[in-house]
Parts: C-alpha cells; sequence; structure tokens
C-alpha cells in the first residue's frame, strides 16, 4: 500500500498535466526506484514513499533523472555536510540563524492554489556574525521539510523572492565562485523542487559581482526566469501584495508567525534529522567512475562548468 498523501482534486490535475503523472502507475514507479537505490551499493537513502515521489515528481517521472538526482543529493551531503546535511536542528547556533528569519516559506501558495512563495531576505540584524554558508545551510534543512510534507511546492514549484536591502558587505565577499557552484549544483542538480521565478529586490550595487558571476552557472532556462525590482510595485506585476507577508504590507502571515510556525515544525522533525546521518554515499563503493565534486568546485585550481538538466 503506497504510504504519501493524496493530492487535492486540483494538484492531482496539474500532477497529471503537467508532470505526466499516472495514478494508477504511481506504485510501480516508486517500485522500480526503490529496486535500483537498493542496486546501489554506495548509496544509503531515504527510500520512504513520501520522499522517493517528491524525486518523481521533481522530475516529471523521467526514472532516469530521478536516480541522477538521488545520487547528487545524497553525494552532495556527504562530500559537504556543513553547509548540506546539517543533522542538529536543535544546536543554539542553528536556531539563532533560523529565528533571525533570513529564510520565510509563506502560508498562503500564489494565487491561493499555485506554487509556494519563499523570501530570502539579506543583510538581518547580527547575521554578520554567521557564514554565508552557515546562513545557506539552515535553509537547506527548510528545504527537506518542503520536500517531505508541502504539496504546492513539489507539484507547483516555488516562487523566489530576494530581499537585499540591506545585504551585508560581508556575505557579498564570501559569495565566491566555488560557493556559488556548490550552491548552484545542489539546487539545481539535487533538489526535486522547481524554481518557477526568482525576483530581486532592493539589490544594491555590490549584488552585481555576485549575479554577474553566479548567472553564467544556471540552466538557460532559469536565466530566462530572474526579474529586477526596485520597488513593490514592480514584483506585484508577478506577486500580488495580498500574497505578501503582513509586513510588507500583505496579507500572508506575519513574519513572526511564519517563523513561530516553523519553529515549531523543526522541533517534530528533530528525530528525522537526526536519522538523516545514516543516510549519504560512500565513493569508495560506488561501482564505476566516481564523482569527484571537489574537482568540478575548484578546490584542485580548476573551475570547469556544470552541466544541469
Amino acid at each position: 500500500m503506497l504510504q504519501i498523501r493524496s493530492l487535492s482534486e486540483d494538484l492531482q490535475r496539474k500532477a497529471k498535466e503537467e508532470l505526466d503523472e499516472v495514478p494508477t502507475r504511481i506504485y510501480e514507479d516508486l517500485k522500480a526506484l526503490r529496486k535500483w537505490i537498493e542496486e546501489q551499493a554506495h548509496l544509503h537513502a531515504n527510500t520512504d514513499d513520501q520522499f522517493l515521489i517528491a524525486f518523481l515528481r521533481g522530475c516529471k517521472y523521467s526514472l532516469e533523472k530521478a536516480k541522477r538526482k538521488i545520487d547528487s543529493y545524497y553525494t552532495l551531503k556527504s562530500a559537504f555536510p556543513t553547509f548540506f546535511n546539517v543533522t542538529n536542528v536543535d544546536s543554539a547556533r542553528f536556531r539563532e540563524i533560523f529565528r533571525l528569519g533570513p529564510f520565510l516559506y509563506l502560508p498562503k501558495p500564489l494565487h491561493d492554489n499555485g506554487p509556494r512563495i519563499f523570501i530570502m531576505r539579506g543583510g538581518l540584524p547580527t547575521a554578520e556574525r554567521f557564514t554565508v554558508e552557515e546562513l545557506m545551510a539552515v535553509n537547506h534543512v527548510l528545504q527537506d521539510i518542503l520536500m517531505l510534507e508541502d504539496d504546492y511546492a513539489v507539484v507547483n514549484g516555488l516562487v523566489m523572492i530576494n530581499d537585499f536591502k540591506t545585504l551585508a558587505l560581508t556575505h557579498v565577499l564570501q559569495a565566491t565562485p566555488i560557493f556559488l557552484k556548490k550552491f548552484i549544483t545542489y539546487n539545481y542538480e539535487a533538489m526535486p523542487l522547481r524554481i518557477k521565478s526568482n525576483h530581486f529586490l532592493n539589490a544594491p550595487k555590490i549584488f552585481d559581482t555576485v549575479y554577474n558571476v553566479g548567472k553564467p552557472m544556471l540552466p538557460l532556462k532559469q536565466q530566462d526566469r530572474i526579474f529586477f525590482h526596485s520597488s513593490l510595485d514592480s514584483l506585484s506585476r508577478y506577486v500580488p501584495l495580498k500574497y505578501l507577508p503582513n509586513d510588507y504590507g500583505g496579507e500572508n502571515g506575519s513574519i513572526a508567525e511564519i517563523i513561530d510556525g516553523w519553529d515549531k515544525k523543526l522541533d517534530k522533525y528533530r528525530e528525522y534529522f537526526s536519522k538523516s546521518v545514516e543516510w549519504g554515499a560512500h565513493e569508495e563503493l560506488r561501482i564505476g567512475e566516481t564523482k569527484d565534486y571537489n574537482g568540478l568546485f575548484g578546490i584542485d585550481g580548476s573551475f570547469r562548468k556544470l552541466e544541469v538538466d
């Protein structure tokens, strides 16, 4: 028996039309993906139905793409655990970063039944005490939760809003090509959450350097989904004001309420992340060519281009 949530009628229709989901075939699709995982000597993975179906949906039911994403997901988590694989969500430093509110997944999706809306806020008070990698590691935890429980995000994707009005110079300086390559690789090669549009609000001039370095690393279709806005009025042409938090003049919850709700959610998932230390990729057991992410990211002095689907 399948251990997955039933989709609403609207989401099920979108899953069929946009993701090529065939409800009567889900059991066999999951079985095939699970069988492949079990055959990989190097891979220790979560094989729960709800986890695996996020990858199938994120890959529009291409089994081969789902395999590559799962492999990349665990390979990157194993290779760079402090960045991608936080397992203790109760550490004081982790919770302090989270409670600053740099990452907000808003309660109501766009147009009530569309993509999940995500706001990343740069330059928050005291955020400069943490490295940019520490900050982004917190969001990688939130992404994992989203993947497990948010059907709007998995089926409809994400609308990203990056509010950089007070972006910290120290964080800009830390956004090196190697950092950007790691971040982009993980989010586009490993995560099954599809980004539908990416909006930059109030980006200062100092952000231009990061953008100019990072943009060519993105898949071409993602480069076409980037929009810059100098005001909420400009942004509202894509995301109506009512779908922003109350603090931005909208009706989509207050920042304090969103943080409090997700704080409780982290409590709920503490055992899941503690258990995730058991999952990962062991390159010494991989049959065939090993994945050399250190070489890809230029640690040996090289800097090769990434090909992402």
